[in-house]
């Protein structure tokens, strides 16, 4: 009789046999001393594999692995974004709530805004030229609908939709540039 192959032994350590092909290795294993050391081999092995014992990687391993899968820079570049959009949600927040071309709050902050040379002086004055320009718009489409529409939506409601349009672009906008930037490995 031929002997088996490493795969019919396989198969019978595995129990992937059918009864009639176990009954013919259980035979030959019986009178083939060659087969029978192989399928010690294999038994053993299976049972070393079937043992459960987990071990606990060293600690240099498993920080390998998690630089690996989450490196540093999307990390800082996450934190970022969330900064600059949560900045971004308070003062646009602070913008609709308020009506900034006639509240005193913004004028004050204007006044601080020219007597200061500092960062956040400029800040300010970027952030309420592009207020009053962009209220302005929101004032001529609020006429707009109103005339073509008959119906007065308000500019609260224009900057509430506009922003949730720019935070959209935005959000995409900066998944493409973490997404180079994780690809880049810096």
């Amino acid at each position: 009789m031929e002997c088996l192959s490493p795969n019919k032994l396989q198969e019978y350590v595995d129990g992937g046999l059918s009864n009639m092909e176990n009954a013919i290795v259980r035979d030959h294993l019986i009178v083939c001393n060659k087969c029978k050391l192989e399928y010690d081999y294999y038994d053993r092995l299976e049972q070393f594999l079937n043992r459960a014992d987990y071990m606990v990687p060293p600690v240099i391993i498993e920080q390998n692995v998690m630089k690996q899968l989450f490196p540093r820079v999307p990390a800082y570049s996450s934190i970022f974004a969330f900064i600059a959009a949560s900045f971004l949600l308070v003062i646009t927040w602070i913008y609709i709530y308020f009506d900034f071309a006639n509240n005193s709050l913004i004028q004050a902050m204007q006044m601080t805004s020219d007597n200061t040379s500092n960062w956040v002086g400029s800040i300010i004055k970027v952030i309420s030229s592009i207020f009053s320009g962009v209220y302005a718009v929101f004032k001529v489409l609020n006429a707009l609908i109103e005339v073509v529409f008959n119906v007065n939506v308000g500019v609260e409601i224009i900057g509430i939709v506009t922003f949730a349009l720019f935070s959209s672009i935005l959000y995409l906008l900066s998944q493409k540039v973490f997404k180079k930037l994780k690809g880049s490995d810096v």
